[in-house]
């Protein structure tokens, strides 16, 4: 596990990039969760940062397609892959990454 950013960084909806362990993930709080998953775009490899967040639901700025930012499942075409997610614990204030 790695400290991704603090705990309180994210208020509900929002999301921002970082790297832990060399990686480029995305973090997103929504309902008083956060989750981790890659940060770009499985279909043309947008950065997915730049997209909208609603709910648990992830658009990329592209074209439109869209992942579950639970289980990183692609939702609308035209991704079909899914995005990698990563396990996520809350430690001493920090957000916490399992890459493995």
């Amino acid at each position: 596990m790695a400290a991704a950013i603090p705990v309180t960084a994210l208020d509900d909806g929002e999301m921002t990039v970082c790297r832990v362990d060399g990686r480029e993930l995305l973090i997103c709080y929504v309902q008083g969760r956060h989750y981790a998953l890659d940060s770009r775009c499985s279909h043309a490899g947008q950065p997915l940062i730049t997209g909208r967040l609603e709910g648990h639901q992830l658009y990329c700025p592209l074209h439109r397609a869209s992942f579950d930012i639970r289980t990183g499942q692609a939702l609308a075409a035209p991704a079909a892959e899914p995005l990698a997610t990563y396990p996520v614990t809350l430690e001493a204030g920090k957000v916490h990454v399992e890459i493995s």
